[in-house]
């Protein structure tokens, strides 16, 4: 910064230095907010409808298939909704599109958070018991597809039970700025401030330790990674993605809860984590295509464990 920079923001009244200073702050985030969406709700409906397209044509019958189809519609949903964040940003964090789309943004926000954790919870468990199954036949009452399409079903059941508060914590306030969008736990109400911080706390709490604690124990502890029946490509796949769950949400849920059980903030870090948490949506396609050079993702007829 020049000195007549310099020399012009310290003559500045403080409420106008401080205006300068908080206008400066919103437009960097708008723009990152802005950029970031717009990319990421790209990549995400192109590269996730086209995941779906090329499981259902070539690569059902495998079990690999149907995870990687259940994280696809999980993600393409998730994408679909971004527009609404773009458009929040681009009018300048003033929300327009009335309360119920408020709660329902957020609640998919942490409703693909928790689906994604369950799936690849779910991926990694069933993996390692394959792995150490008993021969007996009474050990296989169901076939593995049956298994595969009941977990899913239960990670989307439980993704959306979790997601639940972001309903009631979501809420369009009034503000300098305009009708803004944001999570409100009755923090503001004097009567009320001791209850909206432990619903807070217990709110960020569940977060992080559902969404990302018990996955990343889960894949650190099962060697699931390792099955000799499974292809070189498929395993590096399947640990990346994992991997890269852990990398997107981690950064945000930790602050989140950092912040809700003490008054440091982080100005500049929260935007940034919650855009590399919106990234998961594309990240996946991504590796697909980049780790197999495979346009068509013949990776996924390998099948499982017998």
């Amino acid at each position: 910064m020049s000195n007549q920079t310099t020399d012009y923001d310290y003559n500045l009244p403080s409420e106008l230095k401080n205006w300068h200073e908080k206008h400066e702050y919103l437009n960097t985030i708008r723009i990152l907010y802005f950029t970031g969406f717009l990319i990421i709700c790209t990549l995400g409906l192109v590269l996730n409808l086209f995941v779906i397209i090329a499981c259902s044509w070539n690569h059902l019958k495998s079990d690999t298939a149907k995870w990687v189809l259940a994280l696809a519609v999980t993600h393409l949903i998730f994408s679909a909704f971004l527009p609404l964040q773009i458009l929040y940003s681009w009018y300048h964090f003033n929300w327009h599109y009335g309360a119920i789309l408020c709660k329902v943004s957020s609640y998919v926000f942490y409703a693909s958070l928790f689906s994604t954790a369950g799936i690849l919870s779910f991926w990694t468990v069933k993996g390692t018991i394959e792995r150490f199954k008993c021969k007996r036949k009474c050990c296989l009452t169901f076939k593995h597809s049956t298994v595969v399409l009941i977990l899913i079903l239960c990670s989307w059941t439980l993704a959306a039970i979790l997601s639940i508060p972001s309903l009631y914590s979501r809420e369009l306030r009034y503000s300098d700025l305009g009708e803004q969008c944001i999570d409100d736990y009755d923090l503001n109400d004097d009567s009320m401030t001791e209850y909206g911080k432990r619903n807070q706390e217990m709110v960020t709490s569940y977060r992080f330790v559902l969404g990302i604690l018990i996955p990343a124990f889960l894949i650190a502890i099962c060697p699931c990674c390792q099955r000799q029946s499974m292809e070189r490509k498929c395993k590096q796949i399947t640990c990346l993605i994992k991997m890269a769950h852990i990398v997107c949400w981690t950064p945000l849920l930790l602050m989140v809860l950092l912040q809700a059980f003490s008054t440091f903030g982080y100005p500049y870090g929260l935007p940034v984590a919650t855009v590399l948490a919106t990234a998961h949506c594309c990240i996946n396609p991504m590796i697909y295509l980049l780790v197999s050079h495979d346009i068509k993702m013949k990776w996924m007829k390998q099948q499982e464990m017998d």
